[in-house]
């Protein structure tokens, strides 16, 4: 088991939680700052690296619309 850590907008942490919940991913909010929300994921990496690829670069593509 393996844990990545995102930093999710938090205007974007319903999207981010529905691709959680549609991966059978474990994720817990571990902190907040400004706009942000601090998810830790479990995930399997014989199974689901490409699912957490995925959601980096959800993340990404979020930050790029912001700036």
């Amino acid at each position: 088991m393996k844990t990545r850590i995102f930093n999710v907008p938090v205007d974007s942490i319903v999207g981010f939680a529905e691709s959680v919940g549609a991966n059978d991913l474990e994720a817990v909010i571990i902190g907040a700052k400004d706009d942000e929300l601090e998810v830790s994921v479990d995930y399997e990496p014989d199974i689901q690296s490409e699912v957490i690829l995925e959601m980096i670069e959800y993340i990404e593509e979020i930050n790029d619309d912001a700036n």
